[in-house]
C-alpha cells in the first residue's frame, strides 16, 4: 500500500508524463499539417536534386523493417529501464541534487520518454519518405504504426504504482 506522499508523487508524475506524452503525440498532427500545407512545395524542392531514379519502394521496405525493429527495441528498452537496478542507481545518483522526485519516478519517466520517442521516430520516416516522393499511403502507414506505438507505450498508472511499491523499504521482523 502506498502512503500519502507516494500517492501524491505518483499523481504528480502521471500528470507530467501525460503532458509529455500528449506533446509528443501532437507532433503527429504537426506532421499532417506540414504534409497538407507545404508538402507539395517541399517535395518539388527536394525531388529535383534527388532525381527520378530514387528507389522509393526499396527505401520504404527497408524503413518498414527498421520500424518494426524500433518498435520491438522500444519495448525491450522500456522493460530494461524499468527493471534495471543499475540504471536506476546511476540515474538517481546523477540527478538527486537537481530533482526532488523519487528514483522510481525518474526511472519510469526515462522509460516512457525513451519508448514514446522511439515510436515517434517511425512517423518521421513516413514524413521523410513522403517528402522525397512517396505517396500519401506510405505516409499514412508510418503515421499509423507510430500512433499505435505511442498508444502502446503511453504512461500507465499501474506500472508506476508497482514501481513505487517495489521502491518502498521492506519491513523487517
Amino acid at each position: 500500500m502506498l502512503n500519502d506522499t507516494e500517492k501524491e508523487a505518483v499523481e504528480k508524475g502521471m500528470k507530467t508524463l501525460w503532458f509529455i506524452w500528449a506533446a509528443i503525440t501532437a507532433s503527429l498532427l504537426i506532421y499532417f499539417y506540414i504534409i497538407y500545407a507545404f508538402g507539395g512545395e517541399i517535395r518539388k524542392e527536394i525531388k529535383t536534386p534527388m532525381g527520378e531514379d530514387l528507389p522509393l519502394e526499396l527505401l520504404r521496405n527497408i524503413l518498414l523493417g527498421v520500424s518494426v525493429i524500433i518498435f520491438f527495441l522500444a519495448h525491450f528498452i522500456r522493460k530494461w529501464i524499468i527493471k534495471s537496478t543499475s540504471f536506476s542507481a546511476q540515474l538517481y545518483k546523477d540527478r538527486k541534487e537537481f530533482s526532488n522526485q523519487p528514483s522510481y519516478m525518474m526511472k519510469y519517466t526515462a522509460a516512457v520518454v525513451a519508448s514514446v520517442a522511439m515510436a515517434e521516430s517511425i512517423a518521421i520516416f513516413g514524413l521523410v519518405l513522403f517528402l522525397i516522393g512517396a505517396d500519401y499511403q506510405t505516409f499514412y502507414i508510418f503515421i499509423t504504426i507510430s500512433a499505435l506505438g505511442m498508444f502502446y507505450f503511453r504512461p500507465k498508472r499501474a506500472e508506476l504504482e508497482e514501481l513505487a511499491r517495489a521502491d518502498q523499504p521492506k519491513p523487517t521482523l
